[in-house]
Order: C-alpha cells, then structure tokens, then sequence
C-alpha cells in the first residue's frame, strides 16, 4: 500500500512538472517578436542647420552604432523603443526614442544639435614660477656689455638706410610699379603720351623719388 502510494504520487508530480513546461512553452511562442525599424536621416548644426560630419550615432541599449558620414548622413537598425544617442565633440548630445517604423519598418528623422560652450576662468600663464625666479636666472645669465655695443654698431639708422638705396626695390614694389605703367600705357593707347609737366601727382612722385635718393643709382 505504502508503495503505491509513492508511485502515485511520484505521477503526479511528473505531471505538475509537464504541465507548468507546456504552459512556459506555449508563453514563449505567444510572444510578440520585437519589430526591427531602419534610423536613417541626417545631423545638423541647431544654429545654421549645416551637416555635422562624422557625429556618433549609437543606441543606448548595447552602446552600438555608427557614425556620420562628411554630410551628416547615417543609417542604422535598431528596435522599436530603442534610444538613440547622439554626440559630437563641442555639441550637447541629444537623445531620441524609436518609434514604430510603420508598414516598411523604417523612419527618418534630423536631429539638431547645438553647440555646448564651457566659460572657463582668467588664467595668467608665466614661463617661470614667480618674478624673483625670473630675475635671479636673468642675472645669472651674465651679459658683457661688448655685445651690447657690436649690436648697436650693426643696427646703425644711417648705415642701413644707405643699404636699404643700393638694394633697390623689393619684388612687391617692383610689380606695384610694373602694374601702374601698365596701367598707364593701356589709358593712353592709341593716342599721343600725355606730358606731365603739369600734372601735380608726377611732380609729388618725383620729388618723393628725389628726396629718397632713387635717382642716384640712374
């Protein structure tokens, strides 16, 4: 008797087992499958509504995604629900749920993102740590005072002005010149040279040349 009933009630436990793995089963094939949706569209500045290339665009789910390409194109598949997330150095990152993708399981969006600006404090750099420091090691550097004077010798006004008349006109000077005869040549073609004997510009210029020593090199 005893062992009938252990066979009895190793049965019936066998039998809870089958029917709470049949009722788990037919739950997991009643499960409505989650509906993958096609993101594309474009990232754009907030302010001028210009392309942002090679922005991140990931969802938050699995931290996988993709990037921009150089206008601001992307496309990626997520789930409907999914966040994505949007990010670019220099801009705040913005954030936007997937919804349903409709009948050909695809949307498209443009997401703005605007320009994160960070205020930082006034800051004074200095290449030494303190003045006393730089003083000390600017002492220390020993400067005779004979190389104090060959510099000036080399940086005469007068010598260098001489220089600066037997060097002559530098290349910008020289096209400048080329250009206004040029110039002048093309306004009086076809007719004869006008005289300048009264015109007063010619008279500043050769002064001007006069007073700058031009002329003595012709």
């Amino acid at each position: 008797m005893k062992t009938f009933k252990k066979k009895t009630t190793y049965f019936i436990a066998i039998g809870f087992f089958l029917m709470g793995f049949n009722l788990a089963a037919q739950t997991d094939s009643t499960t409505i499958p989650e509906e993958v949706v096609q993101v594309s569209g474009l990232v754009v500045t907030s302010d001028s509504l210009m392309p942002l290339p090679f922005a991140t665009v990931f969802r938050t789910r699995d931290s996988r995604g993709t990037m921009t390409d150089a206008r601001g194109f992307f496309s990626l598949p997520a789930l409907e629900g999914d966040t994505i997330r949007f990010s670019s150095t220099g801009y705040i990152p913005r954030e936007a749920i997937i919804p349903n993708g409709g009948e050909k399981s695809r949307i498209s969006l443009v997401q703005p993102m605007g320009r994160d600006t960070i205020m930082v404090n006034e800051a004074f750099v200095y290449p030494w740590p303190s003045r006393e420091t730089f003083k000390r090691e600017f002492m220390a550097l020993g400067l005779d005072e004979s190389a104090y004077d060959i510099a000036q010798q080399a940086l005469d006004p007068f010598d260098i002005y001489d220089r600066l008349i037997d060097v002559g006109l530098d290349g910008q000077a020289s096209s400048s010149a080329d250009l206004r005869q040029m110039s002048l040549d093309y306004g009086t073609a076809g007719s004869l040279p006008t005289t300048n004997l009264l015109n007063p510009v010619a008279w500043a210029q050769f002064l001007q040349a006069l007073k700058n020593g031009d002329l003595r090199k012709k």
